[in-house]
């Protein structure tokens, strides 16, 4: 089965279709009744010629940096013209953890699938996800027509900033019109908040719920990227692309590499918080600790980047943990005594 998963994947995307079209084609003409597997299959390679047609060609193409945002933008969308008018890419990754050397090349982006591989906990099929995801979201941006315009929605943080940077340098022979909807200062624009709030939410589009991004889209003026403005974040994500770091930072309007080790000291803070909340040093669930220094942390972060800092500092002896470390729902951890001084 794996020696099959990965003779597929080495296919081009013109030979799958072949190989696809053959099938069906057998199964036509075969007088047995067709199994259940292949109806499956043919009705959904049908269905999704049936949505293209629904859609057409659109005038509008969405990026986005996460399912979530996606799945909120085509909520927003639904029921209204834009079903049919506007079409989502997914790019379904946060740019600003692991290595991106090079990741516009083969061999880089394979070096950043290896690095997933040896430091977060996922599952194969998630890294068979995530590989085909972004294969096809590239794809697609490759072929997009230059009548056609595009927004890039971000947000104030080094995840989405990295990959309105990255896309730009991809994109830079295109000729069409590139939109960046920064949410944050739409949000802003459009909404009030308490200030204790007002400085640091929304963290990333995935958190901004789908009637707000729908007034994002209806009512703020986002302008059309200049050339210069272009080529600039262009040249930065060229400098990205030939960074070694592990991690990078967003500060005062700019992607910068940071140390791995950035939330180390404050992942060791907010556990020593839980422990005098509790009144005891007690062992608890990692991921109650990882959503603590989520919701705390200044960066937006994933929970596999802390999750993988935790298992670290576990290693360095910072830590004790009891459970398998293989995933963080089996394993407990709590601070030494020596680091609770």
């Amino acid at each position: 089965m794996y020696q099959l998963k990965k003779a597929i994947s080495k296919l081009t995307e013109q030979e799958a279709k072949s190989l696809l079209h053959l099938i069906l084609l057998r199964s036509e003409q075969t007088s047995d009744e067709l199994p259940q597997f292949l109806k499956s299959i043919r009705n959904s390679v049908m269905n999704s010629l049936q949505n293209e047609s629904a859609t057409g060609n659109p005038d509008t193409i969405h990026i986005v940096f996460s399912e979530s945002t996606a799945g909120s933008l085509k909520m927003a969308f639904r029921d209204t013209p834009y079903e049919k008018t506007d079409e989502i890419i997914i790019i379904p990754d946060t740019f600003s953890e692991g290595p991106l050397k090079a990741i516009d090349t083969e061999e880089g982006f394979a070096s950043r699938l290896q690095w997933l591989k040896e430091h977060y906990q996922w599952d194969e099929e998630d890294y068979e996800w995530y590989e085909g995801k972004m294969s096809q979201a590239f794809e697609k941006i490759k072929a997009i027509q230059a009548s056609q315009k595009v927004i890039i929605w971000t947000g104030e943080n080094a995840s989405e900033q990295t990959g309105l940077r990255l896309l730009l340098r991809v994109m830079k022979d295109q000729k069409n019109d590139i939109i960046e909807m920064n949410t944050y200062k739409a949000f802003h624009q459009l909404y009030r908040l308490p200030k204790a709030k007002e400085e640091d939410y929304p963290r990333h589009t995935g958190e901004i719920a789908h009637e707000q991004l729908w007034a994002m889209y209806e009512l703020y003026e986002a302008e059309v990227l200049s050339h210069g403005q272009r080529q600039k974040l262009a040249n930065e994500g060229q400098e990205i692309l030939r960074s070694s770091s592990l991690l990078r930072s967003w500060k005062d309007g700019k992607v910068l590499d940071a140390d791995e080790d950035r939330e180390d000291h404050f992942i060791i803070e907010r556990m020593k918080k839980l422990h005098k909340e509790r009144g005891n040093n007690d062992f608890m669930k990692s991921a109650r600790l990882i959503g603590e220094v989520l919701g705390y942390a200044e960066q937006y972060l994933s929970d596999d980047w802390i999750e993988y800092r935790l298992r670290h500092l576990i290693e360095q002896g910072v830590f004790e943990s009891r459970g398998d470390l293989g995933a963080m729902r089996f394993y407990e951890v709590r601070l030494k005594e020596e680091s609770l001084a």
